[in-house]
């Protein structure tokens, strides 16, 4: 399995991961701007670059016979092994109790318990697609009792390898299982998974050129959640600067659940907050009780609509000081990272329209510096608004909090009608009547309630767009007055 990564006190067994494969598919997921918490589903492997991984490949062939590679990134990446002339291959999967390795997860990386259960989902579902087409042996660790052994054992036969059962025994110590989650309700999925798994006599090899795989999850997992999004931060924390004071006071800005990286800034006074999302970054700096002098956001921009964008650039204008600067990243569509993953994602808009926007809500645009494969950063530079600028500008931001105001207003009515329908959460699923017409419409009318909510499910951003337009009621009414003499 070549040169393996060293144990360690939380696995002293040691991991039986190769390191240079490791390392070669983290700079894959990494190329697509990518992680472990956030794999592609399909990407073009003739689109990257692949020596570290050509590398492995060949220092692998020179091992005896059989040799072997295991990481859970791989069911993610089999196009580029096959991409490098490995079409034969048998595969095999481990999988443990969905629940202890969200717990892990949860413990390990600070991932919150739905989104580690969303990762999680994601790769089973993976193991589902491989083994609806190739028969895919699946042991299920750690079992009870000598299950473990009893399917290693038979799995080893079904290799045609050699058996040890008083090494086995030896090495397998259940006291060092850890993680064990006291939840034992499995998932869909995992359930599925485990029907669908075959354990034959020979496992037999399947040809990777043929295994076409492209398991969607049921919704877009979060790119913000591992490593790469720290490394992001960093890389625009290297490119930002700012002037206006010696020891400025910077806000920097994280999406709600982020990996936290190092907050050591010479020279700066920084604060840290979190917001949902563009119309949630207003009311995060305002908690901060600070008008700062710069503002850093990280991953703001992806896949956002031109209003999102703009109501971010001016709502930060707002709240920041006269000469404030602002340090932003960017998806770049031409970068190689989005071009190599298929379908490539929405990711909108490109760095050439978010100058726009923001040169039109007060921002003067000083330079764009490519960060990586797919990602740009880019400096702001706040410039004092003539009076004939500031009128759209507040004249905008009012209408915004109008039509906030007006969804707010629809989804208390919703939550109203469900209530004197008698079908809100006290009353769900307890019905007197017993008619089946009767029961049938009950249904009609709960669905067609909870779309309505659905559609208006972001309440806590409209509760904090409304909460940030506060301060600025006074400058409203100031606008509107003018507007009304004038």
């Amino acid at each position: 399995m070549g040169e393996l990564m060293p144990p360690t006190e939380d696995n002293p067994m040691g991991y039986f991961e190769a390191l240079g494969v490791v390392d070669a598919h983290r700079d894959q997921l990494a190329q697509m701007e990518r992680d472990w918490t956030c794999p592609p589903s399909t990407f073009r492997p003739g689109l990257l670059n692949l020596s570290a991984l050509e590398e492995q490949v060949d220092i692998h062939k020179q091992l005896p016979e059989p040799w072997a590679m295991k990481d859970p990134r791989s069911m993610f990446l089999l196009p580029a092994w096959s991409h490098l002339g490995i079409d034969r291959v048998r595969v095999i999967s481990v999988v443990r109790p969905v629940a202890d390795t969200v717990r892990s997860i949860e413990k390990r990386d600070h991932i919150r318990q739905d989104r580690a259960e969303a990762i999680v989902d994601v790769y089973l579902r993976r193991l589902v697609e491989i083994a609806e087409r190739v028969p895919l042996p699946v042991v299920q660790f750690p079992g009870e009792g000598d299950s473990l052994i009893r399917q290693v054992r038979d799995l080893a036969a079904a290799l045609e390898l050699p058996w040890d059962e008083e090494a086995a025994r030896e090495f397998f110590d259940p006291t060092l299982v850890r993680n064990r989650s006291p939840l034992h309700d499995s998932s869909p999925t995992y359930d599925l998974l485990i029907d669908k798994a075959r354990n034959p006599k020979r496992v037999p090899s399947i040809n990777l050129r043929s295994l076409r795989l492209s398991s969607e999850p049921e919704w877009p997992l979060e790119t913000h959640l591992g490593v790469r999004y720290a490394q992001h931060r960093n890389q625009l924390w290297e490119m930002a600067h700012f002037s206006t004071d010696p020891e400025p006071t910077v806000v920097e800005v994280l999406l709600e659940g982020a990996r936290r990286g190092g907050t050591n800034r010479p020279g700066v006074r920084l604060h840290q907050v979190e917001a949902s999302g563009p119309l949630a970054v207003g009311a995060a700096l305002m908690k901060t009780g600070q008008r700062p002098h710069g503002v850093i956001a990280h991953g703001f921009l992806a896949g956002r609509s031109f209003s999102e964008i703009e109501f971010l650039f001016r709502s930060v204008y707002i709240n920041t000081h006269p000469l404030a600067e602002f340090f932003v990243d960017v998806p770049d569509p031409r970068g190689e990272a989005l071009l190599s993953v298929t379908p490539a994602p929405a990711e909108i808009p490109r760095p050439t329209s978010v100058q726009e926007i923001a040169t039109q809500s007060g921002w003067d645009h000083v330079t764009t510096d490519r960060l990586s494969p797919g990602r740009s950063g880019m400096f702001f530079r706040k410039r004092l608004l003539t009076d004939s600028e500031l009128t759209p500008v507040i004249t905008d931001l009012i209408a915004n909090i109008e039509r906030i105001r007006t969804i707010d207003n629809k989804l208390s009515a919703i939550e109203n009608r469900l209530n004197l329908d008698g079908i809100g959460a006290n009353t769900a699923g307890h019905f007197e009547s017993e008619d089946p017409v009767a029961l049938e419409a009950e249904r009609k009318r709960a669905d067609e309630a909870e779309r309505a909510l659905y559609r208006l499910r972001n309440r806590r951003s409209v509760k904090l767009a409304l909460t940030m337009s506060r301060p600025a009621r006074g400058i409203f009414r100031t606008v509107r007055s003018w507007k009304k003499s004038s």
